[in-house]
């Protein structure tokens, strides 16, 4: 993660093709409650020294997904000391969206 300086960082979905540690080299996998897994990457925020903390997630925040990117708006949304978004995307996502969101992902990630 260090190395990279890029983690992938699933919030709380489960998925056996991102258990593929050879394709997803960049991944963290951890598992926990969903408040807990928000209050981890906050500690992993802190020890990189962290500001711009990009979620992604589809739109749908009433399914598993959705509660376990609460959490992360909790922790991260109101803390002064950071810059977070939210990009929410439909199911079944366009070219064009999945570019888009690649997108807003470099710009506010890397606090463009």
């Amino acid at each position: 993660m260090s190395y990279w300086f890029r983690p992938f960082f699933p919030e709380s979905c489960v998925d056996a093709l991102l258990d593929d540690y050879l394709a997803y080299d960049t991944m963290l996998r951890i598992r926990g409650s969903f408040s807990g897994i928000a209050e981890t990457f906050r500690a992993i925020t802190i020890k990189y020294d962290w500001r711009h903390v990009v979620l992604v997630s589809d739109d749908n925040i009433t399914n598993l997904c959705g509660y376990g990117a609460k959490p992360f708006d909790e922790v991260f949304g109101q803390d002064e000391n950071y810059t977070f978004t939210w990009l929410r995307f439909g199911s079944k996502p366009t070219s064009m969206q999945i570019e888009n969101i690649l997108q807003q992902i470099q710009a506010v990630a890397r606090g463009l």
